[in-house]
């Protein structure tokens, strides 16, 4: 069994799911978001931020976190505020010794529903369908931490299977 805390970044609302399993059977421990205040300056939010997954860290003592990466063309100030999200959360897992995993949005999707392209509301009801969730997580960030919690467990697995075939 393994346990990872899953997380989609960014400055505003942060998606944090810690799930429990071994590539097969999962079980969710904590899910939730994180969000900060927009009048509060950049780095009071970053802080709070990290602060916040300190603690889920401290709490839940994951062994590995699985972040989202983002691709974001267009939008420059969106993307240097989810790359500084990111950069708060790898922080945090360093600081606690947590191995940090990243995957591209185009994998998780894959992962969770069976192909790379398919829309925010299929993965969330795919999260709900390998979870056995009476109710679908939301926010949608909640759905996409536990999607990329899932595509780590899925790798753990993976990584077992090829080392017991050694």
């Amino acid at each position: 069994m393994r346990r990872v805390l899953g997380i989609d970044p960014g400055l505003a609302t942060t998606g944090y799911g810690v799930l429990e399993g071994d590539g097969v059977h999962a079980r969710v421990i904590a899910a939730g978001a994180l969000r900060t205040r927009a009048r509060d300056s950049r780095a009071a939010r970053l802080a709070s931020l990290f602060e916040a997954l300190t603690g889920l860290l401290e709490e839940h003592r994951p062994q590995d976190m699985a972040l989202e990466q983002h691709f974001v063309a267009n939008n420059v100030r969106s993307a240097m505020a989810i790359g500084e999200a990111r950069a708060a959360a790898m922080i945090a897992a360093a600081r606690a010794r947590v191995e940090v995993y990243e995957y591209p949005p185009a994998t998780v999707k894959e992962s969770v529903c069976g192909f790379g392209s398919a829309g925010k509301e299929q993965v969330q009801a795919m999260v709900r369908m390998h979870l056995g969730l009476a109710e679908l997580p939301e926010p949608l960030d909640v759905s996409d931490a536990l999607a990329v919690a899932l595509t780590r467990l899925a790798g753990y697995r993976m990584d077992a299977l090829l080392a017991a075939s050694k």
